[in-house]
């Protein structure tokens, strides 16, 4: 044994880098407890420790085999770099759209699974065959985003969205959502085989789905391609709707019904109807009450109301259409009159205007100056004030006073705008003569025509 610098160095064969390096200052525990034995060299090694016998070392340990390094230790004790974060997979959500129509945007909603604004969506449907593409959009604050599409085709569609533009690079794909694109429709019921005029004709029918105010147009077909607007009606909460048909003149009109304020595209039509109409008198009868004539009856009057009717009838006008006129008559006289303007009316023989004489307050005079035809009247006659008129008894009727004035009691033509035509040698419109089909029809009812008298009155008729 030797000391250097006051440490005790043991040098024995065989004992290689372990005894140096416990010499170096090891920090092991057998080593302190060796240099605590009062500084010597301990005399017996224990015989626990088989490195100190080379001769009984363990073959299956060679001498040369260092202590396990911390490789050694299992990989699950090896720490993970705290800021190394794995990005998760993305991913993109659709929602289910609610059933739309081929004229109405679907709504398509959904969010990918990162909150952030700018991302590129595109929505995609399913076509025969292939995805075609249908629009794109940006995500906003949240990762949503927002498609509005219209599809001009009906039935049931798949739809899809992705992140990207290409299904191959997409980030991801959101699962496929089907929607019903309903066919809208405008159905026209069934019109009659025929209207008579003036009967209020019109096209009813229903759209689906309801769109309450919304407003549809009537048109008719005018031949090589062109369509001409008739009128224009709104639908009711249900759906239903009623269009008038200009119905004053007799005509057959091929029809349809359209949806206004919208695009050409997305124009919906009805099927297509035929309307038919038909020039009519369509008489009808109606009882008369006092209130009714408070200006052509009174107390004392050979006949009172009860005994009067309303006829109401179709005429021709000088305008050539049809137009709806009315006469108060006794009630005998109501058959005789139904046959005497069926025929007039088929005729065509023109009629200025047909109105209870109360509208003009029983003046006789401003009826006849507006060229008035009427037939009760409970009355003085006009330019003699001590006879009753014939009027008075609802027999008697004035046709078109204007172009066929009468010679007065008094010796004056009425009404003073119908002079012009006392000359009866030159025929115009709303002229009676004996030829005319008025004439002959009233003269084969009884009836005789006051043109006959000295004073003549070519307006006139009355029971002979």
């Amino acid at each position: 044994m030797r000391r250097f610098m006051g440490v005790a160095v043991v040098v024995l064969l065989g004992f290689g880098p372990v005894s140096v390096a416990h010499a170096a200052g090891d920090p092991s525990p057998t080593a302190t407890g060796h240099e605590s034995a009062a500084g010597s060299t301990p005399t017996e090694t224990p015989s626990a420790t088989p490195s100190q016998t080379p001769t009984t070392t363990p073959t299956t340990t060679p001498p040369s085999t260092p202590t396990p390094a911390p490789t050694s230790v299992p990989p699950k004790s090896t720490p993970t770099p705290a800021a190394v974060t794995p990005t998760p997979a993305w991913s993109i959500t659709l929602d289910q759209p609610v059933a739309s129509w081929e004229d109405k945007p679907t709504v398509f909603t959904g969010k990918i699974s990162q909150p952030i604004t700018g991302s590129y969506i595109t929505l995609w449907q399913r076509v025969p065959g292939a995805w075609v593409l249908r629009g794109s959009t940006r995500t906003t604050a949240g990762g949503v985003y927002k498609f509005s599409y219209t599809s001009a085709a009906t039935g049931t569609w798949a739809f899809r969205t992705m992140i990207g533009v290409k299904a191959e690079t997409a980030l991801a794909i959101s699962a496929y959502r089907t929607v019903p694109i309903q066919d809208r429709k405008i159905v026209i019921t069934t019109p009659a085989p025929w209207y008579a005029t003036l009967t209020g004709v019109s096209v009813t029918g229903k759209m689906v789905p309801a769109e309450p105010g919304k407003e549809l147009a009537l048109q008719d077909y005018l031949g090589g391609g062109k369509w001409r607007l008739l009128t224009i009606g709104t639908m009711d909460a249900k759906g239903n709707f009623r269009l008038r048909v200009p119905d004053d003149l007799p005509s057959t009109r091929t029809v349809r019904v359209l949806t206004r304020y919208v695009s050409q595209s997305a124009m919906e039509y009805s099927g297509l109807a035929t309307i038919v109409i038909k020039a009519a008198l369509n008489p009808k009868v109606y009882a008369v009450s006092a209130t009714m004539v408070p200006n052509t009856y009174r107390a004392g009057c050979p006949v009172k109301p009860s005994s009067l009717r309303l006829l109401q009838l179709n005429y021709w006008g000088f305008d050539g259409r049809v137009h709806r006129g009315e006469l108060i008559l006794r009630d005998a006289a109501v058959s005789k009159m139904i046959t005497v303007w069926t025929s007039t009316f088929a005729s065509k023989f023109p009629i200025r205007q047909m109105r209870r004489v109360d509208v003009f307050g029983g003046n006789d005079i401003r009826s006849m100056t507006v060229d008035n035809t009427s037939a009760f009247n409970c009355r003085r006659v006009t330019g003699d004030p001590y006879s009753l008129s014939p009027h008075s008894y609802g027999w008697a009727i004035d046709i078109n006073t204007v172009e066929n004035p009468y010679l007065a009691a008094n010796g004056v033509w009425y009404p003073s705008n119908g002079l012009s035509y006392r000359n009866r040698s030159v025929s115009r419109p709303g002229m009676l003569f004996a030829t005319s089909v008025a004439t002959k029809a009233l003269v084969g009812q009884g009836y005789f025509w006051g043109a006959r008298w000295a004073k003549p009155d070519y307006q006139h008729f009355e029971p002979k």
